[in-house]
């Protein structure tokens, strides 16, 4: 029995790692665009050369198809050098790729800031909320690539550099009051995450499938970096309206996709215990380009609020004050506990009909809010009258046959 068990908890941990590793998201150096280009440790790139052609750099140069001077600065570090020899050199000497990355310092393209980190690189919780920030406020070109981010909030703006910075060590090239920039090489890293690229309103990008099969640390990550940028709160003291809704915009050949989108991001608001409506059209307009659509999802229930308050949250900000105030509001109505109530009262029917006192006197709540929910349940064709206690008295109630097996 012992031996069976030790079995399983092999066979379980076995089958954890599998899924876990088909869940992670790797960025090898030769997946980048051919336009990247690495410093190696110099060290190591003395050697890597030296064996690729045995000494002899005017052979290697022609192999290459670059001139001599070039070669030996790429020997020294001098220059960066471009994917596609790096990856010739690799094969003259017969070094396997895996070490070749295990060696870069840097990575660039061949104008702007270089970035700072080891490869292979995997999607984690601040990938993950960098390309929540594109399908958001942020920008990748289709042609160069640069990265652009822009808030209003400039708490949100420090929090998006901070991240990049303590990542990838690298700053911004270029900063305005409500935008911040990035090179090339940093956009088509986050493309190959799967983040749109520019224009946003023809792309029809879902959310990539190793953030929806992630850990919750990256999916939490990926709903605040979007409901940050494209979300907004409703709370007034005067104004019953309130809730967390989530806006976006695509041309009308994408609306699908958009839709598909909204979908993902409400089954993973699920995972965190906070139930949104479906997706629906907010408005349409037309543009040159043709009919463009807004599509949302929002979350009205307190319940779910406060969820979304605990488990996702907001950046600081005028958003973040509603919602603090929303989260912590003390409601007596929330669409949660109206539908946990209905559910007490079919769970004490199963056992047995009953009066309309009676649920009430055992559920603790009044004979008037019990009688409203029965009906509510009679309509819905989930409890049915089979008579009175007496004349003028209270209804005994039966659950329906459907609903109790």
């Amino acid at each position: 029995m012992n031996s069976g068990n030790a079995l399983l908890q092999k066979l379980f941990k076995v089958e954890k790692t599998f899924y876990g590793q088909m869940n992670k998201k790797l960025i090898h150096f030769w997946d980048l665009p051919d336009s990247t280009r690495f410093i190696l440790k110099r060290k190591f790139c003395m050697e890597f050369l030296e064996k690729s052609c045995g000494g002899d750099y005017y052979l290697l140069a022609k192999k290459l198809g670059i001139s001599y001077p070039f070669v030996i600065c790429l020997r020294k570090s001098e220059y960066s050098i471009p994917k596609k020899i790096l990856i010739k050199i690799s094969d003259l000497a017969n070094f396997e790729l895996s070490n070749v990355e295990n060696n870069i310092e840097e990575t660039k393209t061949r104008a702007g800031l270089s970035l700072k980190t080891q490869f292979p690189i995997e999607g984690d919780e601040t990938i993950a909320s960098l390309v929540g920030h594109v399908f958001g406020d942020g920008f990748i070109s289709s042609k160069k690539r640069q990265f652009e981010y822009s808030n209003k909030n400039p708490f949100l703006l420090s929090e998006v550099e901070t991240l990049i910075q303590k990542r990838f060590e690298i700053g911004p090239y270029t900063r305005k009051k409500e935008r911040i920039g990035y090179p090339a090489v940093f956009g088509g890293l986050l493309l190959l995450f799967g983040a749109p690229k520019a224009p946003k309103i023809f792309s029809k990008k879902t959310i990539p499938d190793w953030i929806m099969l992630g850990n919750n640390t990256c999916k939490k990550a990926f709903l605040k970096a979007i409901f940050d940028d494209d979300g907004s709160v409703m709370y007034s003291k005067s104004f019953n309206a309130k809730g967390v809704n989530l806006y976006q915009t695509r041309h009308e050949s994408c609306a699908k996709n958009l839709s598909e989108l909204l979908n993902q991001t409400k089954k993973l608001l699920e995972e965190f215990g906070i139930k949104t409506g479906n997706p629906l059209i907010s408005r349409g307009y037309i543009k040159k380009d043709g009919k463009h659509v807004v599509m949302y999802i929002n979350i009205t229930d307190q319940h779910s609020i406060v969820n979304f308050y605990n488990n996702i949250g907001l950046c600081c900000g005028k958003k973040f004050s509603k919602l603090e105030k929303l989260a912590t509001k003390n409601l007596v109505y929330t669409k949660y506990s109206e539908n946990e109530f209905k559910q007490k009262i079919l769970d004490y029917l199963k056992t047995d009909s009953a009066s309309t006192s009676t649920i009430a006197k055992e559920l603790k709540h009044s004979a008037q809010k019990t009688l409203k929910k029965l009906k509510q349940l009679e309509a819905q064709n989930k409890v049915k009258r089979i008579g009175k206690i007496a004349t003028n008295r209270a209804t005994i109630w039966k659950i329906m046959e459907a609903t109790a097996y």
